[in-house]
């Protein structure tokens, strides 16, 4: 049986083979029925595959997915065709920067599989591994995606200072100059992916665990015809379903680094956890609704936002770095206000703050002219704060992935930081936000940190 390559972007396979390879390329569906009393959930195993005529058709990322499925079961199959490559014609290199064992493995590989994703923690440096392996493609043009406008202007901020005289341009934050190496938010990039999409030979996604199903990115990825299609990311969703979409848009994990290896390495800093234990608030206890549960017991917790500002302004006082993190805009103005009241000096950043201003917070806060930053979930991952030196997770919450990228903001070693502390707020006034600390607490004693 053949698979057929068309592009860099599908596959086509006859009906036969796309029946015996459905179970990879399908995922744990639901939907809602409506039954005779209430509403229904109905499970149902639903395939990436797009059905022709007597063929089925699959993302090109998931080739390698279907050739080690069938290879398990000694099927024998032809390729027919050939997935486009890049010849690199120069030695990747950085100015300023030698590459450690770690990082040259990395770019090493990606340079050689050019299709998918980078798995390393923000200290490992993924956006520079980046940029290296677009340095051994010289003649090539890059677009670089990103999903916010800080990600955008940091990026090419790293650019300017390691690579050789680049030709840098914005499609993003009110700017349309698309240049040989183009950084772009992938909100600005497609509404020009029709004129643009053939234009590269490079496509770069950061935080790749953002591509999902049915989102903007996968729109983009259909329409952007560049052979060399690399994601970033510190932490790999774990369903099948996000899996399989970053997968078959750009391919599978080229190469990982953990922050226990970059730890067992002695290129990340170590991580002290520390708990505040939030006073107890019997008005809590009685409330039914999440939503309801989450305002008053986190957002509008009087006690609980004096507990945080008192611990952030003991360690202003040591000259530390503070970057308290929130969900919800209310939440940090109430944070802001507690600040004021207990005399602590602080800014909040968030997403209607402009892209330059939250990029003078960010480097204000690295070079300490600016002790305490209150960010909503625009500071959650991929921004490089290398001299943080506290983090508080005001949010609670618990999704290991915006954990781990919490933690991700203060990773990096320096001369002046060995160790970062992080602050989780333990507050066990309902069982909605115990369950959530519970989560956390499974995640840090997963990673040693416990």
């Amino acid at each position: 049986m053949n698979i057929e390559i068309l592009d860099v972007i599908e596959c086509k396979i006859p009906k036969a083979l796309g029946d015996i390879v459905k179970p990879t390329l399908s995922f744990m569906a639901f939907f809602y029925q409506q039954g005779p009393y209430r509403k229904v959930r109905r499970e149902y195993m639903k395939s990436v595959m797009a059905k022709g005529e007597h063929c089925y058709y699959f993302p090109a990322g998931l080739l390698q997915r279907v050739l080690n499925y069938c290879k398990e079961r000694n099927i024998k199959v032809t390729i027919i065709g050939e997935v486009e490559r890049l010849k690199a014609t120069a030695k990747p290199a950085l100015k300023g920067i030698t590459l450690r064992e770690e990082q040259q493995r990395l770019v090493d590989k990606a340079i050689k599989d050019q299709r998918g994703v980078l798995v390393a923690p923000t200290g490992i440096g993924k956006s520079l591994l980046c940029l290296a392996v677009i340095s051994a493609f010289p003649k090539a043009s890059t677009l670089w995606l990103c999903h916010t406008k800080d990600l955008m202007y940091q990026a090419a901020e790293f650019a300017e200072k390691h690579l050789d005289k680049p030709k840098i341009g914005f499609i993003g934050d009110g700017v349309n100059n698309p240049q040989k190496l183009t950084f772009a938010t992938r909100q600005s990039f497609i509404k020009h992916v029709g004129a643009l999409g053939c234009d590269y030979d490079i496509v770069v996604i950061d935080e790749v665990h953002h591509l999902s199903g049915d989102g903007q990115y996968q729109t983009l990825m259909r329409n952007i015809l560049a052979p060399v299609r690399i994601g970033l990311t510190a932490t790999m969703p774990t369903d099948k379903e996000a899996i399989l979409a970053i997968e078959g848009a750009l391919g599978p994990i080229i190469d990982e680094v953990t922050i226990k290896e970059g730890q067992e390495r002695g290129t990340m800093a170590s991580i002290k956890i520390r708990f505040l234990k939030v006073p107890v608030d019997y008005k809590v206890k009685d409330l039914r609704k999440y939503q309801d549960v989450y305002r008053a017991g986190v957002v509008e917790n009087t006690a609980q936002h004096s507990l945080i500002i008192e611990t952030a302004a003991k360690h202003v006082k040591k000259g530390d770095s503070v970057l308290i993190l929130v969900t919800q805009i209310a939440h940090g103005e109430n944070l802001l206000d507690e600040c004021e009241r207990q005399h602590v000096q602080a800014v909040f950043a968030q997403g209607a703050t402009e892209g330059i201003i939250r990029k003078e917070i960010k480097d204000a806060l690295n070079s300490k002219d600016i002790h305490v930053v209150i960010a909503t979930t625009i500071w959650n991952e991929g921004l490089n704060i290398p001299e943080l030196n506290v983090i508080i997770n005001a949010a609670g919450g618990k999704s290991e992935i915006r954990t781990l990228q919490i933690i991700g903001r203060g990773l990096r070693l320096t001369k002046t930081k060995r160790q970062l502390i992080m602050y989780d707020v333990m507050n066990l006034n309902h069982s909605f936000l115990l369950s959530h600390l519970g989560e956390r607490l499974a995640i840090y004693t997963e990673m040693g940190w416990m």
